[in-house]
């Protein structure tokens, strides 16, 4: 028997899995065997759980967070025994070890020689053909068939047309029709024969009361006898069935025989009435079924986006080794797939170092999209506008005329002179950069420049001056580190951030951007990130 791994999700629920695979590996990313997608603390590839023989091992895979054995972090492969904690984020697993089953007394008895004597026989395949004990029902063969045609595999398109030809053909209608309720709407799904029009009290009935319907001869009857969709079709015997789940009423079956060319019976309704809860629950499968392949291909867009965007961002550190005046990290830890904020930094000559952070308005997908447009047009538009002030008019005044979907960016673009540490700046409604020394001299670079780029139309910017001295360094960040939140409610909030940087403040550009974030995933765990984590630290060390 394979061990087993016992997950305990935050929210209470836990499940058991057999681990009858070589490897598995964990995080929120949907390529992982063991995949959470939106879980706080987890990283994408966070862990995976590797049999060497016959023992397991539990390896980090380099996560954000880390894994925990037991309480303690691990560093390197860890053997796993009976009972060990893992802990990833907000995420429990116990490693259990094989259970052996034991095996049961089984006692045979003697019995009369002669069986086929005293017992009827059968064979499934005379069952379901109909050749023995159900043979003379036709309700009952047609229960039988419905649930063979229903338990195959079929587009939930086909699916409808096949329900609505099984009851025509169980009870003998004339026509009939299949409708689903789509966002409060019948939608017609299936039909056969011409010229349907059916009673909105028939409907009505069906849907609203959850009731099927049988009517022997409309003409006759006095609830419908003056209907004149009844009267001008001639329909004399109705049938009408709610497409019923356990928890919900998601369409109706109609089914009508015009000039008594059959009369429905009792029997009918039950048995339409029972093939129809069958056919409802066979169409939530298959509905369920389309959403998770669209979930599992969305999930696989979202990745591939977010590989985009990462590509998009710089990633290579150091980024400029031959460089010996400065140093820089930066990195985003996106809340979904993929994020809205940007940071960027390039050299506009030997001389002159321009660095960039930013964060769009909303989330997911489409900030991901406006953030790239921003960071491309920021680096365009800086190499010929040496103004960060004019380079951000050009900017907005660009995002205006190709925004229609009212976004923004938030933006702090700097241009910092390598040879006399000269600050020139401008702040587009972000949050102030720091400027701090390792002694622990500490200021904010509180001035504004202007709005926010892309929503206010012919906007002058002005750039601001400081002057940065050697050993400073300047630490830039989106509002998804001073608006994170803690269980209690609580803000990480500027105060926090300004004795972060005091004790941290004699660190290198790498630590500083890496411990930042971690100080911050670590306040606010357990509550779901609602916002991109984006941090840029630059240390200047000489002109």
């Amino acid at each position: 028997m394979a061990p087993e791994l016992s997950i305990r999700t935050p929210d209470g629920r836990t499940q058991s899995i057999l681990l009858d695979q070589p490897r598995y590996g964990v995080g929120r990313l949907a390529t992982n065997e063991l995949a959470f997608q939106s879980m706080d603390g987890l990283s994408r590839d966070h862990l995976a759980l590797e049999r060497q023989g016959a023992e397991w091992m539990v390896r980090d895979l380099g996560s954000t967070n880390g894994t925990f054995v037991n309480g303690k972090r691990i560093e390197a492969p860890t053997r796993l025994h009976p009972d060990d904690r893992i802990t990833a984020g907000q995420l429990t697993l116990v490693f259990k070890e094989a259970a052996v089953p034991q095996p049961q007394d089984v006692v045979f008895v003697e019995s009369s020689p002669d069986l086929e004597a005293l017992t009827t026989t059968a064979t499934l395949h005379a069952a379901l053909e109909g050749e023995q004990g159900v043979g003379g029902d036709r309700h009952m063969q047609a229960l039988i068939r419905a649930g063979r045609e229903l338990a195959g595999r079929m587009p939930l398109e086909n699916l409808f047309e096949l329900i609505l030809n099984l009851s025509v053909e169980t009870v003998g209608a004339s026509r009939g029709a299949l409708m689903i309720l789509e966002n409060g709407e019948l939608q017609v799904r299936a039909t056969l024969g011409a010229g349907l029009r059916i009673s909105s009290s028939v409907r009505d009935m069906v849907l609203k009361e959850r009731r099927s319907l049988l009517v022997r001869d409309a003409l006759t009857d006095r609830a419908f006898s003056g209907r004149e969709s009844i009267v001008q079709q001639q329909i004399r015997s109705i049938l009408a069935v709610p497409l019923q789940t356990e928890e919900r009423v998601i369409g109706l079956v109609y089914l009508d025989s015009p000039f008594l060319v059959h009369e429905f019976k009792n029997e009918d309704l039950n048995l339409l009435t029972v093939m129809a809860n069958i056919a409802a629950i066979r169409i939530e499968h298959a509905r369920l079924a389309q959403i998770e392949q669209a979930e599992k291909i969305r999930a696989q867009e979202l990745e591939h986006a977010a590989l985009i965007q990462r590509s998009i961002l710089p990633s290579q550190f150091p980024a400029f080794p031959h460089r010996t005046e400065f140093e820089l990290h930066a990195a985003m830890v996106p809340a979904k797939e993929v994020g809205g904020d940007l940071f960027d930094f390039f050299l506009l000559d030997d001389d002159h170092l321009g660095f960039v952070i930013g964060d769009v308005s909303g989330k997911g997908v489409p900030a991901a999209l406006f953030m790239a447009v921003s960071r491309t047009l920021l680096r365009a538009t800086a190499r010929h506008e040496p103004s960060p002030g004019q380079c951000f008019a050009h900017v907005n005044e660009t995002l205006m005329d190709q925004n229609v979907s009212s976004m923004f960016v938030t933006m702090l673009y700097g241009v910092l002179d390598l040879r006399s540490g000269q600050l020139q700046f401008a702040n587009a409604g972000h949050n102030p950069a720091y400027v701090f020394s390792a002694d622990g001299a500490l200021r904010a670079l509180t001035g504004k420049s202007g709005p926010m780029l892309g929503i206010f139309g012919a906007h002058q910017y002005r750039t601001l001056t400081d002057c940065i001295k050697p050993g400073e360094t300047i630490l830039l960040y989106t509002d998804g580190v001073t608006e994170a939140r803690s269980k209690l409610g609580e803000f990480y909030g500027d105060e926090r951030l300004q004795k972060f940087i005091l004790d941290h403040a004699g660190e290198d550009a790498v630590e500083l951007t890496r411990n930042l974030q971690g100080a911050v995933q670590e306040f606010s765990a357990g509550t779901p990130q609602f916002d991109d984590i984006t941090v840029l630290a630059l240390r200047y060390s000489s002109g």
